[in-house]
């Protein structure tokens, strides 16, 4: 028997709530710009490090990668494909401009609605792999795991020092991590 998909899982809410921190969604799109860092893996990894205190290995990162990296590739990146390619013409002053504007937001709905899964995909998988991870305190946890995830993505020296690359996102993940601990939401 299979367990239900599980749509909005500690992880969805977390990522939502990191997300919204002030300069967190600029320092997100940066690193996935620079270094094809998955945001959705980025979540994983300081949900896992903030919340769980759990820290990753490269070899946990990429199976978890593997776990995902199909569904990322083909859905997900597609349809952002899709939406960067109709914003010119949506923003555009042709007559079809606001018939393609209201196309590119459906489109932007549903890429959400593809992260959103393959978050369901990473919570699914974490669930699976828990209990086999080392415990730290959230704060080298989290630490740990980016530095992993930059390094797989390419980063070197200073590029991979989470605190340098991702400072805002490392102290909103902290925060949010912080309080689903207090409440017992996190898992």
């Amino acid at each position: 028997m299979t367990s239900p998909v599980e749509m909005d899982s500690p992880l969805w809410r977390f990522s939502l709530a990191v997300y919204r921190g002030a300069g967190v969604q600029e320092e997100c799109l940066n690193v996935q710009e620079r270094f094809g860092v998955d945001v959705n893996l980025l979540m994983l990894c300081g949900y896992v490090g903030a919340v769980e205190g759990a820290v990753l290995s490269t070899s946990d990162v990429a199976d978890s990668l593997d776990a995902t990296g199909a569904w990322h590739a083909n859905a997900v990146k597609s349809l952002r494909q899709v939406r960067r390619t109709l914003k010119p013409w949506g923003t555009g002053e042709g007559p079809f401009s606001p018939v393609v504007e209201a196309l590119r937001t459906k489109v932007k709905g549903a890429e959400l609605e593809a992260e959103q899964i393959e978050q369901a995909m990473m919570w699914s998988w974490l669930r699976e792999h828990a209990g086999e991870w080392r415990r730290r305190e959230p704060r080298q946890a989290l630490v740990a795991n980016i530095f992993a995830l930059l390094v797989r993505c390419g980063a070197t020296g200073a590029q991979a020092d989470p605190l340098r690359v991702l400072p805002r996102f490392c102290a909103a993940a902290l925060r949010v991590g912080a309080r689903d601990q207090a409440t017992g939401t996190g898992r």
